[in-house]
């Protein structure tokens, strides 16, 4: 089948999970990634397909949705994080993330998923750089 629509993906990697993986074990950052899926199944798995691309870092495939939806469901992940975290007890979830947008799929995908990726490692040593700002580094 060969079409051309919009698409996006969202990429998330946990954050810190291998001090977590050293100071709570592994079993502890196994669960970690398994809470990460659940929530990313439970907000996208109707609208996306949710895949784990590897070791702590997830793939949301969004097709025919506009970038205003993609936006939004984007802060509606930081929301869920944010409302989920207070109601756990252990480590909390910590994740950062990069979205990329194309009006046509056809031949934009590696673009896409690479835009999506330097966008998340942005997001990812911008919350590295404010904990060393907060900690006086």
């Amino acid at each position: 089948m060969d079409f051309d629509t919009p698409v996006a993906m969202i990429l998330c990697d946990l954050d810190e999970l291998k001090f977590m993986n050293d100071t709570y074990g592994h079993k502890k950052g196994d669960e970690l990634i398994k809470e990460a899926a659940n929530l990313l199944k439970r907000i996208f798995s109707d609208i996306a397909v949710v895949s784990r691309v590897g070791g702590d870092e997830f793939a949301i495939l969004l097709i025919d949705r506009s970038k205003r939806e993609v936006e939004s469901l984007c802060e509606l992940l930081k929301e869920e994080i944010l409302l989920q975290n207070p109601l756990k007890k252990g480590p909390h979830i910590c994740m950062s993330f990069g979205h990329a947008y194309r009006s046509h799929s056809k031949g934009n995908m590696d673009s896409l998923f690479m835009e999506a990726d330097q966008k998340m490692f942005q997001d990812k040593r911008r919350k590295k750089e404010q904990k060393l700002v907060r900690a006086g580094r």
